[in-house]
């Protein structure tokens, strides 16, 4: 048996029978459990081992700048010349910083930790010829794995049966369209992962039929665990807020080193004091100048800073990013699930001589159909009641619709659901009960459903509305039928280009009466002389408030820049629905990324306003562009290829619901609620927390200086220190620790998010604000 969970083995290239020899298999009895035990010795549990910081690491990191250095040399020497008191205030000050600190991304962890055990643990596999259901973490190379609609692959398989497979691939890929599969066709060992059409991932989903497959690789020897243990090994950096505490404490130790130096040698020079009373005046000085409460003051800040960021669902992984999220000019998010909901919702109802149009966002069946004067879709909803419900339902969860089947069907049954209501189409599935589906074909691009219509059969077709029109011999046109001529055919290609043409998807709906019906009779035979009755123009909508955030942003100087998978002409639509200026700007798609270097792309990036058909590869040149043009950048993903650009951007922001663990944790913010709103407020949120950051250090610096100025000019009048260091630690600590703390979470100033975001390199401190502390601080003292 080949080492299936370690090896190079081609599995695409080989065909099913020689994958069954290869892994010692059987795909009628699957593997016996005594040769599990030994496999799963062999390979060790199916599950990818997600880079996790241990909760030692997680707190001993709080304490990585140099600012807090500092505080830890003062706290060594005040205890090696007896100040025990000394030493022991400044540690308990260390201690409760890294304290808060870690409380809070501790947390964020166990948040994300109870995201993972949401996904379904099981799949069915066949194992001594029984169908059985086991923990994926149990899965071995060999085993046989059955799946049908809606499941997740729970390792990568060899296909080796499918019945109409659709599988989504945008976790791995990035690709929106579900793939077809065919276990047939035996393909070239250089075939990339994207075109393997015989084969399934770990971590991608079943949209559509059934199918059965071999187990080739589990856990890390998966695709997606080798691009997990590529990101696992990139080292993280450090954010823009630690850069510049980091900066800011160099700058305080060289002031404080200047300081005591200057003294001390004065002191002993002129004889002020002896060597131990000169050396102890200048630890003094030293304490009054290093602002000893600013590290847990700004822990505090960013952590009240990040819960708030929370009870908005969005949920910060790494304590430093939260401030850098102020700084932030270009959000790059992706349409599907952010902007949108991922629900494909009817928006428009086309008939021959007028138009519905219907209100509403996603599953949800709330929201009115409002027709032209003298419209009536009430036939043409139970005709769609009856026929959707052979595949799809409708299904309420902790209060969230869902759909359970198709997801262009389902968008049909929600319509039938706005029009009707519950009781309307539950009475239309009992008035045309099903006696036959012909289930959807790719090839023909269509469903058929047969019905009783009281002492008739009623034959509803839905599918590809070019297709329908050319299978139409009558229209539906005012409660009759009427000869379908070649003037109204055109009319209606013309009304599904143009709804093709706002990025509709279109699906069309015929139908036919018949007098008699025969289980025996040919498709052909049961779908001819229809009659056109509707075009359904369906789209995945954007959800409510995005629009009005994508404003706000844009008041704020954030511009936010659609990069999706999807197509060109459907990006644009959502685009213009959410308000992005789609004709002043450009818009390119993946092929133009492709004939284009990295110089021609850096220089036309901050023009684009929609990137469509991208992969996650092109994500993180586009990243790159916009950083080498000088942008803060903001970009989302939930795949497993997305986190290259995750990490590459300044803030990755992960997506809690649909988002991959290795997308997560590639992220510096999760949105739990995977919406584009939420973003716009978490970057408000760092506004504030930038502002409020600044407050205390402006407070610290300047009651600081005056202490300094105390003891200095006591000093130079030949009298005593007039406070000793535990004095100065004391005033430091609680006299200006405290209102510091309270500058430091005052509410949002007016007109936050009116102006725009703060320059890249914009300090805490500089030359003219240290000069100002100082003068306020002599002044002071």
């Amino acid at each position: 048996m080949n080492a299936a969970g370690s090896s190079k083995t081609e599995w695409h290239a080989l065909p099913v029978d020689e994958v069954v020899r290869a892994l010692g298999t059987d795909l009628a009895r699957g593997l016996a459990r005594d040769e599990v035990r030994r496999r799963l010795a062999l390979y060790g549990p199916n599950e990818i081992a997600v880079k996790r910081k241990s909760p030692v690491a997680m707190f001993l990191r709080q304490f990585a700048n140099f600012l807090v250095l500092i505080l830890l040399a003062a706290t060594t020497v005040a205890a090696a010349l007896g100040e025990v008191v000394d030493a022991l205030t400044i540690a308990a000050i260390v201690l409760m910083m890294g304290t808060f600190g870690f409380v809070q991304e501790y947390r964020s962890e166990k948040t994300l930790e109870a995201l993972r055990k949401l996904a379904t643990p099981y799949c069915r596999v066949v194992r001594d010829g029984v169908e059985v259901e086991v923990p994926v973490t149990e899965l071995v190379p060999g085993d046989v794995v059955l799946l049908r609609e809606g499941d997740r692959v729970p390792a990568d398989l060899r296909l080796a049966e499918a019945d109409e497979l659709e599988v989504d691939e945008s976790p791995l890929t990035g690709e929106s369209t579900p793939v077809e599969k065919d276990p047939s066709v035996v393909l070239d060992p250089a075939v990339p992962v994207a075109e393997r059409v015989n084969m399934l991932f770990m971590g991608t989903y079943v949209v559509r039929g059934r199918g059965r497959g071999i187990v080739v690789a589990t856990g890390p020897a998966t695709e997606l665990g080798r691009i997990a243990k590529t990101i696992a090994e990139a080292k993280d950096e450090k954010s823009p807020l630690e850069l510049e505490l980091d900066y800011f404490g160099k700058r305080i130790g060289l002031v404080v080193i200047a300081i005591a130096a200057v003294v001390f040698v004065t002191s002993v020079i002129e004889g002020w004091a002896g060597l131990l009373e000169s050396f102890m005046i200048s630890v003094a000085l030293a304490v009054a100048a290093v602002p000893e409460g600013l590290p847990a003051i700004a822990t505090a800040v960013l952590a009240i800073g990040a819960y708030r960021m929370s009870k908005r669902k969005a949920l910060v992984r790494r304590l430093a990013a939260v401030e850098t999220l102020g700084a932030v000019d270009v959000i790059c998010t992706d349409k599907t699930g952010t902007i949108t909901k991922g629900e494909m919702t009817v928006k428009v109802v086309k008939l021959v001589d007028s138009e519905c149009l219907v209100d509403g966002v996603g599953y949800a069946p709330t929201g009115r159909v409002r027709c032209e004067s003298g419209t009536d879709l009430g036939q043409l909803l139970k005709m769609i009641a009856a026929h959707t419900s052979t595949d799809v339902k409708l299904v309420r969860s902790n209060g969230e619709w869902t759909v359970k089947g198709p997801p262009t069907e389902g968008a049909a049954l929600v319509l039938a659901y706005k029009g009707l209501g519950e009781d309307g189409v539950r009475e239309a599935v009992v008035e045309l009960p099903v006696v036959k589906v012909y289930p959807f074909d790719r090839f023909r691009k269509r469903k058929t459903t047969v019905h009783r219509y009281g002492s008739s059969y009623l034959v509803v077709v839905t599918g590809a509305p070019e297709v329908l029109l050319q299978l139409s011999r009558y229209v539906h046109r005012q409660g009759s039928e009427t000869e379908l001529d070649e003037g109204t055919k055109s009319a209606i290609a013309r009304s599904i280009e143009v709804l093709a043409s706002q990025g509709y998807r279109t699906l069309g709906v015929a139908y036919r009466v018949m007098d008699s019906f025969s289980d025996d009779l040919e498709v052909s035979d049961v779908e001819k002389d229809l009659t056109f009755y509707a075009v359904l123009g369906m789209i995945d909508p954007p959800r409510e408030g995005v629009a009005e955030a994508v404003a706000i942003a844009r008041r704020a100087g954030v511009k936010t820049i659609m990069v999706t998978g999807d197509h060109k002409l459907t990006a644009i639509a959502v685009a213009r629905m959410i308000g992005l200026e789609v004709d002043g700007g450009l818009v390119l798609e993946g092929r133009d990324l492709d004939r284009m270097s990295d110089e021609e792309l850096t220089k036309v990036v901050d023009r684009v306003v929609v990137f469509a058909r991208v992969t996650p590869e092109h994500k993180a040149r586009i990243v790159r562009a916009l950083k080498a043009r000088g942008y803060r950048v903001a970009m989302t993903g939930d795949g497993v290829n997305d986190a290259p650009a995750l990490k590459e951007a300044h803030i990755g922001i992960a997506m809690g619901i649909r988002g991959t663990d290795v997308a997560k944790e590639a992220s510096q913010l999760v949105l739990l609620d995977d919406n584009y709103v939420t973003i716009v407020e978490a970057i408000k949120e760092g506004r504030v927390i930038f502002e409020n950051l600044k407050k205390p250090i402006n407070y610290l610096l300047t009651a600081n200086m005056g202490e300094v100025a105390t003891i200095f000019g006591s000093q130079l009048l030949l009298m005593p220190p007039p406070l000793e260091p535990v004095h100065l630690l004391w005033v430091n600590v609680v006299t200006d620790a405290l209102p510091a703390a309270a500058l430091g979470v005052e509410p949002p100033e007016p007109g936050l998010m009116d102006r725009p975001p703060r320059a890249p390199h914009e300090r805490f401190i500089n030359k003219r604000k240290l000069l100002y502390y100082a003068a306020m601080g002599s002044l002071i003292g």
